[in-house]
């Protein structure tokens, strides 16, 4: 997709550039570009052949992947000390450290504390925090996010990172990424979060800084969601990847996805989308490129989920695009990741690859001669996690065969030119209206049909509703309206008020997840959705054959409807 800047957008993104990182000229008329860095790569101290690691538990016992650094403990300088040459000759200006932190409780900080910040080199490359608040087995303490404990995690940032020179900071503000938002949000919704935010904001102007820079990493798209993001008081927004996204060229339960058709999906629609929703709501959308996944060494063929075709050069297509979608009041890229060896998102030097991912990104931005110079044996032997023995094995396991998974393509039908119909477009479900033998119901029972609207109840798991077929043009819709309700009153789980519209069209016969909206049952009025806030409708084919409703996610619910409607205004 094409995309020029007007001479007024540039003035905007070279002045930003000026303000961020207090740089006194504009040495990079571009946007940042941040790599995240999964920092579970270090040993600690002691004989390291008892520890554990995933180093031993996955990647050597998997023919692929190989960094060129071997199976290395992250938290050695010396390692760092070229990780950090290759990155700042390559174009990439910061390190997001995921960082695992819960009630005084840290976890894999020391790539960081020991490795990265000790390193000679570090003042070559700017850093920030990436709050992986999302939890795990590694803690010990039930997780807690509330604001007294949020608190005491910003006075530890405050004192460890936030004042050193070569922190990431945006109009002199430090950068802090939220990774989960959902997950904040779990500790008293909305409200509780806006005010832990801002009393993050206010303990670190108290101490010093003149407040933070707050970056929202998962979880949800929708225009409703990207505007509480700025209510909460995020002054950004991302992604970690877009991995786990279906193109519409496979089908949704497939476990292998084309890389280059999901970097085209992306650039095509997903880009645009979140820079105008972003836009819209005010707030900056940072755009997120991503290697690849492929999680293989640690989940196993059959559970694990993989990008094909991931090459250097898909790679670089999708970060070019990226670099036409930023924002100039925040300009910004994110990389996933400089090392997720577990799961296949590596832009590091591999023997697969050598440096070609990093090479894509000095293309894209036009670097020349950037550092490609490796360890020496010596060094890489000095710095192994892995035994002597340990190495054997999994040099031996590199010529061992490593099945893939194919992609479960998607069977395309065709577009094709239908009358125009009368609009709105009503499906009645009032007495008198569409008999429910007309209906394909799936977990779904009919209690009755009146002129209120007919009566439903979930009977089992994925309830769905599959109304008559119809010949709409896709160009006439602008909204679709389920008038409907709750009966009893809303749950409380939020799984339950969730329901889902399926459309499939001449282009896409086949209900797929790609052609479908979520939305949520309110507590006053009906659920709705524009279609111009669906990212793919335009790509989803025409004309509209058929509607599908999914209710909500689970058995025993009452809900009664009384119309679905089809708006062209």
């Amino acid at each position: 997709m094409k995309h020029t800047f007007a001479v007024e957008a540039l003035l905007c993104l070279c002045a930003a550039l000026l303000v961020m990182q207090g740089s006194s000229s504009a040495e990079k008329a571009r946007p940042l570009v941040g790599v995240y860095y999964f920092p579970g790569w270090y040993r600690a101290a002691g004989n390291p052949s008892g520890e554990y690691s995933e180093w031993r538990s996955a990647i050597m016992k998997a023919a692929v992947p190989r960094p060129l650094c071997g199976f290395y403990n992250d938290a050695d300088p010396r390692l760092w000390a070229y990780y950090i040459h290759w990155m700042a000759t390559h174009g990439i200006d910061f390190i997001a450290f995921d960082w695992y932190y819960n009630s005084g409780q840290e976890y894999l900080y020391e790539s960081l504390d020991r490795g990265f910040l000790q390193s000679s080199r570090n003042k070559d490359i700017k850093f920030c925090i990436h709050w992986c608040n999302h939890g795990g087995a590694w803690f010990h303490k039930p997780l807690d996010q509330t604001q007294p404990a949020v608190l005491a995690m910003t006075d530890l940032l405050c004192a460890r990172y936030f004042h050193r020179p070569n922190y990431l900071r945006i109009n002199d503000r430090p950068v802090f990424m939220i990774y989960e938002i959902n997950t904040l949000l779990s500790f008293g919704g909305a409200d509780a979060a806006r005010d832990t935010l801002a009393a993050m904001r206010k303990r670190a102007k108290e101490k010093g800084f003149p407040t933070l820079y707050l970056v929202a990493v998962y979880s949800g798209s929708s225009p409703e969601y990207v505007a509480m993001l700025k209510k909460l008081g995020f002054d950004a927004f991302c992604a970690y990847t877009y991995c786990w996204m279906r193109p519409p060229s496979v089908m949704w339960d497939t476990q292998a996805v084309p890389y280059p058709d999901l970097a085209d999906m992306i650039a095509d629609y997903l880009y645009p989308y979140l820079e105008r929703t972003g836009a819209n709501a005010g707030i900056p959308y940072w755009p997120t490129s991503f290697s690849g996944w492929d999680d293989r060494p640690r989940a196993g063929l059959e559970k694990a989920f993989v990008n094909t075709g991931n090459t250097p050069e898909a790679f670089g297509k999708m970060f070019q695009h990226a670099l036409k979608h930023v924002n100039p009041s925040s300009p910004v890229v994110m990389v996933e990741a400089w090392n997720e060896w577990g799961e296949g998102a590596c832009i590091e030097p591999s023997k697969q690859f050598g440096f070609g991912f990093l090479k894509a990104l000095a293309d894209s931005l036009g670097k020349r001669s950037p550092y490609e110079v490796l360890p020496s044996a010596e060094e890489i032997a000095s710095w192994s996690v892995l035994t002597p023995e340990e190495l054997k094995i999994a040099e031996e396991n590199e010529s061992k065969p490593w099945p893939s998974k194919e992609p479960k393509m998607y069977r395309f039908g065709k577009s094709f030119d239908a009358p125009e119909v009368k609009m709105p477009y009503v499906f009645d479900f009032t007495s008198g209206g569409i008999s429910t033998d007309e209906l394909g119901l799936d977990n779904i029972s009919v209690k009755e049909q009146t002129a209120e609207g007919t009566w439903f109840e979930t009977t089992g798991g994925d309830p769905k509703i599959v109304l008559p077929r119809v010949q709409v043009p896709m160009r006439q819709i602008r909204r679709i309206t389920v008038d409907g309700k709750i009966v009893g009153g809303l749950p409380d789980d939020l799984g339950q008020r969730q329901l889902e519209v399926f459309w499939s069209t001449g282009l896409m016969p086949e209900f797929t997840q790609f052609a479908s909206a979520a939305l949520s049952w309110p507590s006053t009025g009906n659920p709705f959705v524009n279609t111009a806030d669906i990212i793919w409708w335009k790509a989803t084919g025409t004309p509209l054959l058929r509607l599908r409703i999914d209710p909500c996610g689970g058995s025993g619910v009452g809900f009664r409807l009384r119309r679905v409607v089809l708006s062209g205004d």
